[in-house]
């Protein structure tokens, strides 16, 4: 292992592939590229990958599994997510992968499965059916592993600031870290950034969040809190204890008006007994996550109002809280959407609605329409207009990474052409492992093979993915 972490910062400065973003769609992106014999440089802003389920303290990667329905339906229902029919795996290959190696070493749940629930099974009220949980540090190492394991060289701490554009050829990149600033030339190049920096960077159409308004959707500031005991939550739950907590957030925001108390609370069981993460609760609209100021402006007020709720809700109020204590919060904001770039096609909300099939399909998902907006009291306005993904499969045309007039440049993650609503579904992270691993075989097939992204069969391409166990077909 230590000769692989020495390996691991050998780095050059000429690459087959260069991955820009390290969270799900960047791992792989760079795996799936190095075990097709490249040689590959992972780029990453932060110290580990694993982005927002990492740093961004978010440790649980939906849309694995098929069947989801937004959690203010289940309530309505009266339902938890054991009562939901389980479906079909959406995601294979490389999520497979990590999510098995995390298991192994002691470290996972799910999916299909909430955290604390061998002991506390009244806790499956909380969360989503869906999703895979995970401890933090260990998904770190294994992530880690697994990235050096298949040859790739990582470079943290560092950012991508610019790229040489030639025509339509990208040629390399500038970095910055402590080294100062680094050109690094490569022949193929994958923006999983979130934010499409690299095709934004060279040149190339994107826009910002809802293609007609610009609105973007709700930044959050993820939340732990420790010394919870887990049996009084499940026994107010098994009691018909609301699960949002909005009989609770009602009591005290009445109690003390002064303070800022949300509506209501999303809470999701963690790995160790009596941590909660809060997904609810410290949401903030109005913001902008390319802008160096509103990421700055979250970072403060966040962890402002995580202070609130553990001193004025939590402790006062919740179940079993008295002794609780703020855990952490996270490194950096959860952002859903920001740029999304103009690509040979565009996954469109009515493609969902429809029920589309594409040709090209490379990747699936599982996870329903949630892509908030602000004027909505639910924050899904699809279901509250009782549309849904007619499938429950949201397949991710290879068209829909490839950005427009470029030759050696494609997207993974949640900046792919997914328009509206559409990109809901479509950004979950279990799916950008999937995107990832799509774009990583295809830069092997476009340097091998064929003259540019947009010119690899898509047959091929979706053979190989079989090849090595992703879902492809539904």
């Amino acid at each position: 292992m230590d000769e692989l972490l020495i390996s691991a910062v050998c780095w050059a400065n000429q690459y087959d592939v260069i991955v820009a973003g390290g969270g799900p769609a960047g791992v792989a992106s760079a795996i799936a590229a190095a075990r097709q014999g490249l040689k590959t440089l992972l780029i990453e802003r932060s110290g580990c990958l694993g982005g927002v389920s990492t740093s961004g303290a978010l440790p649980f990667w939906l849309g694995a599994m098929t069947g989801s329905i937004p959690f203010h339906k289940m309530l309505e229902k009266g339902i938890s997510y054991r009562d939901l029919p389980r479906a079909r795996p959406a995601v294979g290959g490389i999520f497979v992968e990590a999510m098995n190696r995390i298991k192994e070493a002691g470290g996972g749940v799910g999916p299909a499965k909430l955290a604390q629930t061998d002991k506390y099974p009244g806790l499956d009220r909380l969360g989503c059916h869906d999703e895979f949980t995970f401890d933090i540090e260990i998904g770190k190492r294994v992530l880690d592993e697994m990235v050096i394991g298949a040859g790739v060289e990582i470079l943290y701490h560092t950012l991508v600031t610019g790229t040489k554009v030639d025509g339509r050829v990208v040629s390399g990149v500038y970095i910055a870290n402590k080294d100062g600033m680094t050109y690094v030339k490569g022949k193929a190049f994958i923006d999983c950034t979130g934010d499409a920096d690299l095709v934004a960077q060279s040149g190339f159409d994107t826009y910002k969040g809802d293609r007609l308004t610009a609105e973007m959707t709700e930044v959050n500031l993820v939340a732990h809190i420790e010394n919870i005991e887990s049996r009084a939550i499940e026994q107010y739950l098994n009691k018909g204890g609301d699960p949002w907590f909005r009989d609770i957030c009602k009591k005290a925001k009445n109690d003390r008006l002064e303070m800022d108390i949300p509506g209501n609370l999303i809470l999701f069981p963690m790995m160790q007994e009596g941590v909660f993460m809060i997904n609810e609760g410290t949401t903030f609209s109005g913001y902008d996550g390319t802008n160096a100021k509103d990421i700055t402006h979250i970072m403060l007020i966040g962890r402002q109002r995580a202070r609130v709720l553990v001193e004025e809700l939590f402790q006062p109020y919740m179940p079993g809280s008295k002794n609780c204590r703020l855990r952490m919060t996270a490194a950096y904001p959860g952002i859903r959407e920001t740029r999304r770039i103009v690509a040979e096609y565009m996954l469109s909300e009515s493609d969902l609605i429809e029920g589309k099939r594409f040709d090209d399909t490379i990747a699936l998902g599982g996870r329903h329409f949630d892509l908030g907006r602000g004027g909505s009291q639910s924050r899904q306005p699809f279901h509250d207009r009782n549309l849904s993904v007619k499938t429950g499969i949201t397949p991710i045309p290879y068209r829909a990474m490839i950005p427009r007039d470029t030759i050696n440049i494609i997207v993974a993650g949640r900046s792919i052409a997914a328009d509206g609503q559409a990109l809901g579904p479509a950004r979950v992270m279990s799916t950008c492992f999937a995107m990832g691993e799509a774009a990583g075989i295809a830069s092997a097939l476009y340097l091998k093979n064929y003259g540019s992204y947009r010119g690899i069969n898509p047959s091929t391409l979706k053979q190989t993915l079989r090849d090595n166990g992703a879902l492809v077909d539904y």
